[in-house]
């Protein structure tokens, strides 16, 4: 195994962290109560098996890092991942487990996932072992071809791999490896942003306000970096008036960040809001109404493609 796995009281910690921030989203939004709950199993599982998932990727040294960094190629262009097929297997069968126990459609889907496993029509291994993020036809050719729905199983194909790919670009993006990317999609990956966080920077010295800081979270692997906060990360405008965003009072901690020019947005947190780390894909989740907003404010998702 490669990258370094969490310790004991690394994964106990990230596991209170997730229980107390579900806990306060559900106080605040009762109505996700049903998706969180069942997602918080998944999560739960992901962290618990994070050090034991097997990923050998090919070394990358500091400097190759920042040279590809540098020349806006993200490493999974130039270096392999090692994912390890037997691993994924492992995996894949608890998060159907997980599944299973889901709603009607879940266990549907886990149904015919077994059915054509079994008969010899699918090999989830192998198929997991070519995900990319920038394939996404993978997903809808199989849940089409095993009559299927879409977005179950790429539910269920992320579940599994997530923890896999959360190795890998740990193994490959220690912290000081970033400053040279300031791109909308993932350095490690090169998948897709699925939410920014937002921290703004203490007060200087005589009490002036400090700057603000944003992050971008990847939705496939979970690499995090940071991006200027005025500028837009899918056509880069810099103009002023274009960094906007619509907020509600009910929700401080919440907002949209869209661009004026590219109509693009990303759903944001107020990272200074919260307490512990941003789990990205459990705030996601729990702010699909931010979603139907910017759909009513003819905004479009940074993640889609143009």
């Amino acid at each position: 195994m490669s990258g370094s796995p969490p310790s004991d009281r690394t994964v106990g910690s990230a596991l209170q962290s997730l229980e107390r921030r579900a806990g306060a989203i559900l106080r605040a939004r009762p109505a996700y109560k049903e998706p969180v709950e069942f997602y918080l199993t998944v999560f739960r599982r992901q962290i618990e098996r994070a050090a034991e998932v097997c990923v050998r990727p090919e070394p990358v040294e500091p400097e190759q890092a920042r040279q590809s960094l540098r020349e806006g190629v993200p490493l999974i262009e130039r270096y392999d991942p090692g994912l390890d097929v037997e691993s994924l297997r492992s995996l894949w069968t608890e998060m159907k487990g997980l599944f299973r126990r889901g709603n009607d459609v879940l266990r549907s889907v886990v149904q015919r996932l077994d059915e054509a496993e079994h008969g010899g029509r699918f090999d989830a291994g192998l198929w997991l072992l070519e995900q990319r993020p920038w394939r996404p036809e993978s997903v809808a050719q199989v849940a089409a071809g095993l009559g299927i729905g879409h977005e179950a199983l790429a539910a269920l194909a992320w579940a599994t791999t997530y923890p896999h790919w959360q190795r890998i670009a740990r193994s490959w993006l220690p912290g000081d490896r970033l400053g040279e990317w300031q791109r909308g999609r993932c350095p490690a990956c090169a998948g897709p942003v699925k939410l920014a966080e937002l921290h703004g920077d203490p007060p200087g010295e005589g009490g002036v306000t400090g700057g603000a800081r944003m992050y971008l979270h990847c939705a496939f692997c979970g690499a995090r970096w940071t991006v200027p906060p005025m500028q837009c990360p899918h056509c880069s405008s810099r103009r002023a008036g274009d960094a906007k965003y619509y907020f509600t009072t009910a929700e401080p901690e919440l907002r949209i960040d869209f661009c004026g020019s590219c109509r693009r947005y990303l759903k944001t947190v107020d990272g200074d809001r919260i307490e512990g780390p941003v789990h990205a894909y459990l705030e996601w989740l729990a702010s699909a109404h931010l979603d139907t907003l910017a759909e009513e404010k003819d905004l479009v998702p940074l993640e889609c493609k143009a």
